[in-house]
């Protein structure tokens, strides 16, 4: 392997173990748009370009032009460039937050450009060069690492909330790693660990479950499951609802899976029922009270009824705006309103049990002065309002190819199973996460698909994999 295939490796390796630094990004970011939250993306441009730059100069591009899944999203992309063309004249119009209809369209465009070319290309041909078995391998390991450190330090943030309060000042030593600015929420007592927020860091856990969770598939020492209980412990103490609910769905997929698949999972999975059965009733009689306030505050952050918590307003919020959402899409339902532009139609349809009484639209989402656009909170709804009917076609067209070769993939190859389990419990997580979030920015999702896609090349690369 060449120095520069090395080098823009390397880099790759470095976005992926800086995935969940990002509390103080550098602003000189901020031209990457919404990218700029993130440290990582710096990187991946960086290696982007290096090895564009030595493509171009032995001219030869490397992208699965052929394969289904990436056609299937290549129309969904050529229909969204082309779908705001049909509400031309509104988009002319259209003016908020100091931003017109097209600017607003070409930023998003762009965003989908850095995601599905920038971020795809440079995963893919880092499949392609180290192969899909070493890539799987080299990048668990990275993202383990990384999840240590992002462990002690949500750690030692746990324990001052608990009240160890003399670990402050060694809590503060944590400025000093890249991208990390060392915040405390004593209010809501969450933990965000070297991400911006709490909700950041359940992201952050949700997307690299599906690495982490396949250590035990693939390795046979006791100390296999410790990875796992490291994300189950950031995924509670950050209070995520996204986090709880997803990497808890998401363990139920794995265990599926791997039940199917596995022989030793099954047994294992034996000895932790017995296990269960045999300490459960004791720990419920010595500890029954904590377990059941713990469980009871984690099952109210989910309550959406309830108007007097901390978490009512951002349910206001949050369905307010998706709400809003599908109402423009009812409006414009075969081809929508163009792509970036349901902002300029949704601040007009925000019902009133949203807004009343919530400072959040009046003090962001409606303010002329904040330059961030109010977010969607569900990309499913935010494709049907700009892309209408057609585009959300196009869309599970390329989610149901996605899935297809994933099932193909897990069923023809058993030695290399925990591949496909590892995929689906990626992209099931993604699925989930979508219904919360409305941006292409899942960058684990993107290194999923490259490396699904690089499978058919497997046996070129000499890893004996039959597909």
């Amino acid at each position: 392997m060449d120095l520069i295939k090395k080098t823009y490796i390397f880099i790759f390796l470095l976005g992926i173990f800086f995935l969940p630094f990002n509390s103080e990004v550098p602003g000189f970011m901020s031209f990457l748009g919404e990218y700029s939250s993130d440290s990582a993306p710096i990187f991946f441009l960086i290696g982007f370009i290096v090895l564009f730059i030595h493509d171009l100069l032995r001219f030869k591009v490397s992208l699965p032009f052929a394969h289904p899944i990436y056609q299937a999203f290549f129309i969904f992309f050529i229909f969204i460039v082309v779908a705001a063309f049909f509400n031309f004249f509104n988009i002319s119009e259209y003016y908020f937050k100091h931003t017109s209809g097209w600017v607003r369209y070409l930023k998003q465009l762009i965003s989908v450009i850095l995601a599905y070319f920038m971020l795809f290309y440079l995963f893919y041909n880092v499949c392609i060069n180290l192969g899909v078995i070493k890539t799987f391998f080299v990048v668990r390991k990275t993202m383990f690492w990384s999840l240590i450190v992002v462990f002690i330090v949500g750690l030692i943030q746990f324990l001052i909330y608990s009240g160890v309060t003399q670990l402050i000042g060694v809590y503060q030593l944590f400025d000093y790693l890249p991208f990390t600015r060392p915040t405390l929420y004593f209010e809501l007592k969450r933990v965000n660990a070297t991400a911006w927020r709490p909700p950041d860091l359940g992201i952050y856990v949700i997307s690299i479950s599906g690495f982490i969770f396949s250590y035990i598939l693939t390795n046979k020492k006791w100390y296999r499951f410790i990875p796992f209980l490291l994300v189950i412990f950031l995924s509670v103490v950050s209070k995520s609802r996204t986090a709880l609910v997803t990497v808890f769905l998401q363990l139920i997929f794995l265990g599926y899976f791997s039940y199917k698949n596995y022989y030793l999972f099954r047994n294992i999975f034996r000895k932790i029922v017995i296990l269960l059965v045999c300490i459960l009733p004791v720990v419920l009689m010595l500890k029954g009270d904590i377990i059941y306030d713990t469980i009871n505050e984690r099952i109210e952050s989910l309550n959406f009824t309830d108007t007097k918590s901390d978490n009512a307003r951002s349910n206001q919020s949050r369905f307010g705006i998706q709400y809003a959402n599908f109402q423009v899409f009812k409006k414009y339902p075969i081809t929508g309103i163009g792509w970036g532009q349901q902002a300029f139609e949704s601040k007009e349809l925000y019902p009133e049990w949203a807004t009343k009484g919530n400072y959040e639209f009046k003090a962001y989402y409606l303010n002329e002065d904040v330059k961030s656009f109010p977010p969607g909170y569900n990309l499913y709804i935010r494709i049907l309002a700009e892309t209408g009917i057609l585009g959300f076609i196009f869309f599970i067209m390329f989610l149901s190819l996605t899935f297809y070769y994933t099932y193909k993939f897990l069923n023809s190859n058993e030695g290399y199973n925990y591949i496909g389990i590892t995929l689906y419990v990626v992209f099931f997580g993604t699925l989930l996460m979508w219904l919360q979030i409305d941006s292409f920015r899942i960058y684990i999702f993107w290194l999923g698909l490259a490396m699904l896609i690089c499978l058919r090349r497997i046996g070129n690369l000499g890893n004996n994999v039959k597909w």
